[in-house]
């Protein structure tokens, strides 16, 4: 890897420690505070103060999942702020969804049926559309230049010997890695039973790839590089 990459890499790391450390120390504070506050105004200030640190922990979020996502496809596929946003409090929630991003080639070729939307995406509408039991969380939404065309999509699935299985991957990612080998659409999805983060792109599936997967490679490269200097 070249030092100079390395090193602005190390820098970003360090970065990124130092807020979620100062994050966790807020946090451990206003705990340690709570049993001290007997009036409803203190508790008030208290609320507020969770709420800010709240928003601050999911603007932290959405910034390390489209990070991820560049980090891991090409830094020419653009994923909207509003489907990172989407997508990081859908898997907040474990509420399943699977959403295309067409690129280059359309894919309408290779959809069935759907229900057609035509409006700019936007992160509440792919939160109600991906409602777990709303008429319209079953299949894919497909987005097109900023713009959700297509709801409720049904996508080619992979061959039965594509891997899926040993790795305990059902349907949506099937649909996701069946899309990926016949077009250049980025398919995201987000699982259902541990709100796992995961992409397909060019025939080949990146699962559980969300922001814990991100934290977790960020602290063994660091353990690394701590015994590289050692």
């Amino acid at each position: 890897m070249d030092p100079i990459n390395h090193a602005n890499i190390l820098s970003e790391e360090e970065k990124i420690k130092e807020r979620l450390e100062s994050l966790r120390r807020q946090l451990i504070y206003l705990h340690e505070e709570l049993p001290c506050l007997t009036q409803c105004s203190y508790l008030g200030n208290l609320l507020q103060k969770l709420y800010e640190i709240r928003e601050e922990i999911n603007q932290f979020e959405q910034g390390l999942i489209q990070n991820h996502l560049k980090c891991c496809i090409s830094p020419m596929i653009k994923v909207p702020e509003e489907v990172v946003l989407a997508i990081s409090k859908l898997s907040s929630k474990h509420h399943g969804a699977i959403i295309v991003i067409e690129q280059e080639n359309t894919i309408d070729e290779h959809l069935k049926g759907g229900i057609i939307i035509e409006a700019v995406v936007n992160a509440p509408m792919l939160e109600n559309i991906f409602y777990p039991g709303g008429p319209l969380h079953d299949g894919a939404v497909i987005i097109r230049n900023k713009h959700i065309i297509k709801a409720c999509a049904l996508l080619p699935l992979a061959p039965q010997d594509s891997g899926l299985k040993a790795l305990r991957l059902g349907a949506r990612h099937s649909a996701a890695l069946g899309l990926s080998l016949v077009s250049d659409a980025l398919v995201i999805v987000v699982s259902e039973e541990k709100g796992w983060i995961s992409f397909a792109l060019r025939g080949q599936l990146y699962p559980n790839l969300g922001t814990l997967g991100l934290l977790q490679k960020l602290e063994t490269a660091s353990d690394k590089e701590i015994r590289y200097r050692t």
